[in-house]
Parts: C-alpha cells; sequence; structure tokens
C-alpha cells in the first residue's frame, strides 16, 4: 500500500493521512496493522526551489525512527502463514521445473527435427549428385541412345495422358511436348514456353532441400520422370543405389483436363 500526501507536510497532515490509511486497513483486514514506513520527504526552499539534504558522506539523509522499547518490530509469522509459504515457494519451484522442463522437450523436438532434416538433405545431395554423374557419363558414351530415350518417354506419357493447358490464352489446347537435345555435351531442354533452352544437370529434377524436384508437377511430365529413370538404367545397366533412396519428390497426381 502507498500513501501519497498532496501539499504542505506538516505533523497535523502527516497524522491525517496516517489515520486515513490505518482506516482502510481496518476496513479490509480488520485485525490488521502496519509495520514500518518509507516516508520520501521532498524539502523546497523559501523561493520554491526543490532541494535534497545529505548526510556526512553525502548521501541523501535518512532517519530511522526506532521502535518504541518493548513493541513488536514486526510480527512473527504464524505456523499456518509459514507453511502458506513454503507451499507457494515449492508452487513457484515447481512451475519453474515444469517450464523448464517443456523448454527443453522443445528445444530437444527442434534439433531432433533439425537432425533429421540435415541427414535427408545430405543423403538428397548425395542422389543428386549421382544423377549428374551419370548423366554426365551417359551423355559421354551414349549420347544418342540417351536423348532418344529420354524423348521417347515423353511421347509416351504426352499421347498416353494427352495434357492440356489449364490456363492462360491456351487454356484447353494440348501441351506442347517438350524435347531433349545435347549440345557441347550438355543436356538442353526446350519448349515452346519458353524463350531460350535450359542447360540441365539431369533430366530429373533440381534439389530442393530434402528432395530432388521434376521441372514440372503435372501428371504427364512426372510420368516421363519416371520413364527417364527407367532409361538411364537400362543404359548403364542399373540405377546407382543412391538415387533409389527415395528421395525424388512424387507429387500426387490430380486429374488433367
Amino acid at each position: 500500500m502507498r500513501l501519497k500526501i498532496k501539499g504542505e507536510i506538516t505533523p497535523e497532515h502527516l497524522a491525517n493521512a496516517l489515520a486515513m490509511a490505518v482506516e482502510k486497513l481496518e476496513s479490509l483486514v480488520p485485525d490488521g496493522k502496519f509495520y514500518g514506513a518509507n516516508l520520501y520527504l521532498v524539502p523546497y526552499d523559501s523561493e520554491g526551489q526543490a532541494f535534497d539534504i545529505f548526510d556526512a558522506r553525502r548521501d541523501s539523509l535518512v532517519i530511522v525512527v526506532p521502535a518504541q522499547s518493548g513493541t513488536t518490530v514486526m510480527p512473527a509469522l504464524s505456523a499456518q502463514a509459514q507453511q502458506r509459504r513454503v507451499d507457494a515457494r515449492e508452487a513457484r519451484r515447481q512451475r519453474y521445473l515444469q517450464e523448464a522442463e517443456l523448454r527443453r522437450k522443445k528445444n530437444a523436438e527442434i534439433n531432433r527435427k533439425r537432425q533429421i532434416k540435415a541427414g535427408q538433405e545430405a543423403k538428397a545431395r548425395i542422389a543428386f549428385d549421382a544423377l549428374n554423374v551419370l548423366t554426365l557419363q551417359l551423355l559421354t558414351s551414349k549420347p544418342t541412345d540417351l536423348i532418344d530415350g529420354l524423348n521417347e518417354a515423353v511421347k509416351a506419357s504426352w499421347q498416353i495422358l494427352k495434357p492440356k493447358e489449364p490456363h492462360g490464352p491456351r487454356k484447353g489446347e494440348p501441351k506442347s511436348v517438350p524435347v531433349f537435345s545435347i549440345e557441347d555435351g550438355k543436356l538442353r531442354l526446350i519448349t515452346p514456353a519458353w524463350k531460350n533452352p535450359r542447360w540441365l544437370l539431369n533430366p530429373i529434377g533440381s534439389l530442393r532441400q530434402t528432395r530432388i524436384t521434376p521441372i514440372w508437377t503435372y501428371s504427364a511430365w512426372v510420368i516421363a520422370v519416371d520413364g527417364f529413370l527407367t532409361v538411364m538404367g537400362n543404359l548403364n545397366g542399373s540405377l546407382p543405389e543412391e538415387i533409389l533412396d527415395g528421395y525424388l519428390l512424387r507429387p500426387d497426381l490430380p486429374n488433367e483436363p
């Protein structure tokens, strides 16, 4: 409880303020009493200028009014009050421990997921690098067979699914067939939707965090990607084990118009 006194502080004014405080306390706690108080007094000179009074050490002067002889400085806690204090302290400690345990579990789960993701990203990188190496090997050793096989896989998927443009001015018209080619020993893909051809490290897709994502995710292209893997496996004799480790993103295949 704080007591704010306005105006000049005189013994009478101070006594009235204390009486008001006691009256308020008794209305709330009939057997309550005040013990101890810090009263900050601000002195002013005759010109209305506030100043401070210092002791010999140049600190703000503190006048301690001792308790009257034989009176209680502060009442002792009852056994019940002491127990309530102990119980409250223990409750706070238990809440702190519970919150700390929740934070520990949360941080542990975050670290676990980070470790899992880091491991998946590392394995996806290995699979991606293996695809790139295999593509380069086939471009060097069997370039014609590779390009023909990739284009045949695209044509086969287009013939079966007959994909159409879902948006834009050509909505509902057949999608143009993308075409692979080789130039300067590098894999190239062209489609009428692009102004310039795209150079690819492999025909399967690009690395995105924990997955190798196809260039397009519509049904006809995703099915064609499966054909690309078959072509590359047949030409190489088999696919490297790293590539078969489940890191190719296979989107749901929606019904296309």
